[in-house]
């Protein structure tokens, strides 16, 4: 009835802060309805932000809600940590990644729309680090769980535009936490160097 497609978590302002904003799709049910975001504040306090109808496709559903205004200082080091509410038809469902809600580092992205990772999610992490134009996977390599997060696995791919036979360019090396369904960039940079050619798929 209701789930996430995905949320980032971006620094930005002046004063800087760190905010997550989102998609979440929903069925159409019924006309009157409502989508809360429920979040713990850097204070470790649960608060609720509205999500907004965005829009639907010409059948009607799923539909589009879009939120944002969940707001951590710029310096905030913590997950931020999420679920989502759909009140409809004197109903409540929830979307709270398997009871475990969801978790989003700074500058990080989690999609919540897919039990597996594949090379689908590989390309809208390649879009979410501002590559527009199609690159290719040249190395995904797994690194140890990371503590404290549960069961979390944490990833290295390597990405880059091919040129040529054997050729790349603008590689960059992204590294990302997969924990259930949620994926996380952790962090993202130009490579030293290229890595092998060999094309890899997960």
């Amino acid at each position: 009835m209701v789930r996430l497609e995905h949320a980032t978590r971006r620094r930005g302002g002046d004063p800087p802060v760190s905010e997550v904003s989102g998609v979440v799709l929903v069925d159409n049910i019924d006309h009157e309805k409502k989508v809360l975001i429920h979040y713990r504040d850097a204070g470790g306090e649960w608060r609720a932000v509205p999500a907004r109808y965005d829009s639907a496709p010409p059948w009607g559903s799923p539909e589009r809600w879009v939120f944002s205004g969940i707001i951590y200082p710029a310096d905030y080091p913590e997950p931020a940590r999420f679920a989502i509410q759909y009140i409809v038809a004197g109903r409540e469902y929830w979307d709270n990644n398997g009871q475990h809600d969801y978790l989003l580092d700074p500058e990080g992205i989690v999609f919540g729309d897919a039990p597996l990772f594949g090379v689908d999610r590989l390309q809208r992490i390649v879009e979410f680090v501002t590559w527009r134009y199609r690159m290719d996977v040249i190395r995904l390599e797994e690194a140890m769980p990371i503590a404290g997060r549960g069961h979390v696995s944490r990833y290295k791919v390597t990405i880059g535009r091919s040129v040529g036979p054997g050729r790349y360019a603008h590689a960059r090396c992204v590294s990302i936490a997969v924990r259930g369904s949620d994926v996380s960039v952790m962090s993202q940079t130009v490579c030293e160097s290229i890595p092998p050619v060999e094309l890899v798929m997960p």
